[in-house]
């Protein structure tokens, strides 16, 4: 399901000089006018400039250094559902705000392509439109710039009539950028795709070289089989053998723990003993009426209770010495006799162990078999690994079996340049280039230049990007966005060739899509555009007109009261808490 962005209205204004710019967009062809220099490609950058492209920053320092606000109202239509969003740039800040919701999102510190913000701004849009291309680098892979969502719509003044895939600057910082760009675009393949299937194609080849590892080891590996021949002599008896060691080491250990524990208790006894000695000597020396306070000095007080509770104390305290006494003999003669179990088991274990080394059968002792028993567990695990790869292996060819392969991707993009040379060589023939045999001038994965130069070289990247529009029109999932068009007509175009161009762009403009073109027309000298209008353009047109068609760097003007409303509004979203 294709997603389309419709640009609606751009407004513009200077607190500072009290100034502003205000235009609506119609839906089909819109056609910005006026005389050079006077702002047409200002306007159109500062389109770009607010969604969060700072490629074009330079380019606007005039404008900018009035410290300017710039909103962007658009509607983008999803899942059959049309969302307002109104964008809303001032220096490094973007307040975008939506009509679903009608929260405003903020991104702050927006002016640096690396900075986290402008991460974030660029995670916005990609949820937005749905735009997932991935790029490579040297440093890996990573998500494609907000430039690239608008690159295959715009055409910039300066060298976007000269060069393809240039209108935007540092995209050949990618590797393969052209190929990952016309692939995604083309709908051929997704680069995540062509990412996963080299995970998966790396880590085949990593398990098919440990699986013919094992394999060979287990052949060739002699140890192994001497091994196994050891184990076969000893089978039955050296199981017996280490059962018995195992059982007599089961009961020391057991018997430790118990000789560990009482001697804790021993411990602890003799401990608490010596303390209520020292309660029984204290008492002796404080007899009510006879002796003294221990903290105040004074003649403990003497009476029945007093005497009572005297006697009760020591007699207390004699007791809990004599149980602890007990007690203790208890816990000594149990520590005795695990003593002597413990030291009996452990003269056993060393006869057992003894007896068993020397034990042999055929020559080969039972010290020798327990060394095999490693190669034994080696051979088991090799065989487990073996047949545990070989269902990974399966696994993953079928996995890569699902992706396509070089083969596949090639004869893909056959077809879309055949499919692109169609319609370019049709639209060279509507606007006159000289038709090229070679494919290298008609193949859209081939072209990087065009043989020509002068009017023939303009005619030819205007066939090329409206060929290019209308293949990715034809691609399932792709965005949709204006196509720009920006300076239509070089400064060395004659009429004939200027009315040519016109009539093509009205004849064949993307029907699902706006168009906006900007033409240089000076009302004082020679104009044009009413004649356009009249020969060319449809009701449907917006002209949009800049400066008045005279004035040069005349975007803004004297603040109008009748664009307070949306001025208002405007500083209402930038104070959205």
């Amino acid at each position: 399901m294709k997603i389309h962005l419709t640009i609606n209205k751009i407004f513009v204004h200077s607190e500072v000089n009290n100034k502003s710019f205000f235009s609506d967009f119609g839906k089909k062809l819109n056609v910005i006018y006026g005389a050079n220099t006077s702002g047409k490609s200002t306007l159109i950058q500062l389109i770009l400039y607010t969604i969060g492209i700072n490629d074009n920053k330079t380019k606007l320092t005039n404008i900018l250094s009035e410290r300017i606000l710039i909103r962007l109202d658009i509607t983008i239509n999803k899942d059959h559902e049309n969302i307002d969003y109104t964008f809303v740039r001032k220096d490094e800040t973007i307040y975008i705000k939506d009509s679903k919701s009608n929260k405003v999102t903020t991104f702050n510190g927006i002016s640096g392509n690396n900075s986290v913000e402008h991460s974030k701004l660029k995670e916005f849009f990609n949820n937005l439109l749905n735009f997932d291309l991935l790029l490579e680098t040297k440093s890996g892979i990573s998500k494609a710039p907000i430039e690239t969502i608008f690159l295959p719509y715009y055409v910039s003044q300066d060298v976007g009539w000269v060069y393809l895939r240039k209108s935007f600057s540092n995209l050949d910082f990618y590797k393969n950028f052209k190929e990952d760009f016309l692939d995604y675009y083309l709908g051929i393949t997704k680069f995540e795709d062509r990412e996963k299937k080299k995970v998966l194609e790396n880590e085949l080849i990593e398990k098919n070289q440990k699986y013919n590892f094992y394999l060979n080891f287990e052949k060739n590996d002699r140890t192994i089989e001497s091994s196994k021949l050891v184990d076969d002599s000893f089978k039955g008896k050296g199981q017996e053998f280490i059962n018995e060691i195992t059982a007599r080491k089961k009961d020391l250990l057991q018997f430790e723990n118990q000789y560990v524990k009482q001697s804790n208790l021993l411990t602890y006894n003799n401990q608490r003993l010596s303390v209520i000695s020292k309660v029984s000597r204290n008492h002796n020396n404080q007899f009510p009426g006879k002796d003294n306070c221990p903290i105040c000095q004074q003649i403990l007080p003497i009476n029945t209770k007093q005497i009572y509770e005297y006697y009760q104390g020591e007699n207390d305290t004699l007791k809990i010495k004599e149980q602890i006494q007990s007690e203790n003999k208890k816990i000594q003669s149990e520590l005795n006799s695990l003593e002597k179990k413990i030291n009996e088991l452990r003269e056993l274990l060393s006869t057992d162990y003894h007896k068993h080394i020397i034990y042999s059968n055929n020559n080969v002792t039972l010290d020798e078999w327990i060394k095999t028993q490693a190669n034994i567990k080696l051979e088991s695990s090799i065989n487990e690994n073996i047949g545990k790869l070989a269902i990974e292996i399966a696994d993953l060819k079928k996995k890569l079996n699902a992706f396509k392969d070089n083969d596949d991707i090639e004869r893909e993009r056959i077809i879309k340049n055949r499919k692109f040379k169609e319609y370019y060589n049709v639209n060279n023939i509507k606007l006159g280039v000289p038709r090229q045999e070679d494919n290298r001038f008609n193949y859209v994965y081939d072209l990087s230049s065009f043989p020509f130069q002068g009017v023939e070289l303009h005619l030819a990247v205007l066939s090329y990007h409206f060929s290019f529009n209308k293949i990715i029109s034809e691609t399932d999932g792709i965005h949709r966005l204006p196509l720009i068009l920006d300076s239509i007509f070089k400064e060395d175009l004659d009429a004939n060739s200027k009315e040519k161009i016109l009539d093509f762009i009205c004849n064949n403009q993307p029907i699902d899509t706006q168009t906006i073109i900007s033409v240089a027309d000076n009302k004082s000298k020679d104009p044009k555009i009413d004649y356009y209008h009249e020969r060319f353009f449809n009701s449907e047109t917006k002209l949009i007109c800049i400066g008045n068609s005279i004035d040069k760097e005349s975007i803004l003007k004297p603040h109008d009261k009748e664009l307070d409303a949306i001025l208002n509004e405007t500083f209402e979203i930038m104070e959205f808490l």
